[in-house]
């Protein structure tokens, strides 16, 4: 509910004539003159729109000018200050035509601008006690030298707009990229889950077909047992049966059977077998520890990396794998333009970084022969630096195309050789700690290089992939997969 503001929050208006009359009359964040002007409770006052769009994306409303908590019900018009401003600009509407202006204290015509005062005045204000010791100057000159000022001022805002509408670009074709990298990722992160799923169910087939088959199996043996056990009844009950009539003979009858009996009951009276161990199901075969040894048996399909390239980070040149642990360079092609991208050659970093602690990898150089391998501190600026060596935070060992490709040197070193022949694996040790960075040949398990710096902060795997010999039909830096293993200690 806006309240109308009290007669005294207009500003005295002293002459309103005056420079600092009328700049009590512009608005603090239009600088123009006050339109539907609205005081809040510190006593500030705006045009109403202009205070209503700077509180649109304010969680908290406060004052531009003070920072004091406000809302939009503190709004009160000021019709003092509207009327005053009107009554000013009415003013000036009725100046003279033809570009003159009258001195309001003397009405003379004004041909004289005061530099002090920043306003118009005539010849009689040039010896006036007001103006003592002010410089004038006629207003043509005057006017020429403020034209040319603000020509330059209307020039260079008119490169910062270009400035502007670059970066507005620039935020634009990300957001399409992100759009068109977000319904791809998606649909890759499906595909991978898909192949766990898939892998899952095969487990879960695998599972329930040998406990089916183990089930299968005891069923076949039992029922034989019990068709046996049955079968061994059924011939007791028999013979039990012809006790029980001989038992209703005559003496000599009953003794005359009696070989013949005793032979045949010892045929039929051994004991039954008893039932045999590891008849029942295995249980614990197959829910003990299921999941643990599931996801042991997963990691045999999964390549586990130390990390992954950062395609957010290559150069234009550069092509990343889906997987993000191969890059190649194709050739240069149009990229989204991002702060984070290499623009000055074909390199790209890791996707996480290193502050503390040892950290190692392996990188397949995939018969390149011009490549850098290191790390890199981040970035200091809005950009990449163009050069990239030891100074400029860049620690590597390279290799070049030609008559120089015979053996590698290291980024701080030029011309030293260090390794000669073609490496085909790399083996980089990071020990933040000691500030010690090793490169190896994987192979022939020797040592290259090391570099002992302070590397004051967090730094990146780094890498340089240079464009293929022509006689090559293909070639790409690879990170090497981890080899991972499970120790399995006692109970804590």
């Amino acid at each position: 509910m806006e309240k109308e503001a009290p007669s005294g929050s207009a500003p005295a208006a002293p002459a309103p004539s005056s420079p600092r009359f009328k700049e009590e009359l512009l608005c603090p964040i239009c600088y123009d003159p006050f339109r539907e002007a609205v005081t809040l409770c510190c006593g500030h006052n705006f045009c109403k729109a202009c205070v209503s769009r700077s509180w649109q994306h304010q969680p908290r409303h406060a004052c531009p000018v003070c920072k004091e908590l406000s809302s939009p019900d503190d709004l009160r018009p000021n019709r003092n200050l509207n009327n005053i401003v009107e009554m000013v600009l009415q003013e000036e509407s009725r100046a003279p035509a033809g570009g003159t202006a009258i001195c309001p204290v003397h009405r003379e015509e004004a041909k004289l601008f005061c530099w002090q005062d920043k306003e118009l005045a005539c010849c009689l204000c040039q010896s006036s006690e007001r103006h003592a010791g002010h410089k004038m100057r006629p207003v043509g000159d005057t006017a020429k030298d403020y034209r040319a000022k603000w020509r330059n001022m209307e020039n260079s805002l008119r490169d910062k707009v270009k400035d502007f509408r670059a970066v507005q670009r620039a935020y634009e074709s990300i957001s399409k990229h992100n759009q068109v990298e977000a319904a791809r990722l998606e649909e890759q992160i499906q595909q991978e889950f898909e192949k766990l799923h898939e892998f899952l169910r095969g487990e879960e087939k695998a599972a329930l077909a040998e406990l089916r088959d183990e089930a299968r199996s005891k069923r076949g043996l039992i029922d034989g047992k019990v068709q046996k056990l049955a079968e061994e009844s059924s011939a007791l009950v028999r013979e039990a049966d012809l006790l029980q009539a001989d038992l209703r003979e005559d003496d000599c009858t009953f003794l005359r059977k009696h070989k013949n009996r005793k032979r045949r009951i010892a045929c039929t009276a051994e004991e039954p077998e008893a039932v045999l161990p590891g008849m029942l199901i295995d249980v614990a075969k197959y829910l003990g520890s299921l999941q643990y040894d599931v996801w042991k048996r997963m990691l045999g399909i999964i390549p586990v990396v130390p990390f992954s390239f950062d395609p957010n980070s290559a150069a234009g040149w550069l092509s990343v794998s889906s997987d993000l642990t191969a890059v190649g360079n194709g050739g240069y092609k149009l990229l989204v333009d991002n702060p984070e991208r290499f623009s000055s050659a074909p390199c790209i970093l890791g996707s996480c970084g290193f502050s503390k602690g040892f950290h190692t990898w392996e990188v397949d150089l995939g018969g390149l022969e011009n490549w850098r391998v290191g790390v890199a501190r981040g970035r200091s600026g809005r950009r990449w630096n163009f050069h990239h060596d030891a100074r400029s935070g860049f620690w590597y060992i390279y290799r070049l195309q030609g008559q120089e490709s015979e053996a590698c040197r290291a980024s701080n070193s030029a011309r030293s050789e260090m390794v000669p022949g073609a490496l085909r694996r790399v083996r980089v040790e990071l020990d933040c700690d000691e500030g010690e960075l090793s490169f190896y040949d994987a192979e022939r398990k020797s040592h290259i290089y090391t570099f002992h710096e302070k590397f004051n902060g967090e730094v990146f795997p780094y890498f340089y992939v240079g464009s293929l010999a022509p006689d090559a039909s293909s070639g790409s830096l690879r990170i090497c997969p981890l080899q991972v293993q499970i120790r399995e200690d006692v109970p804590l």
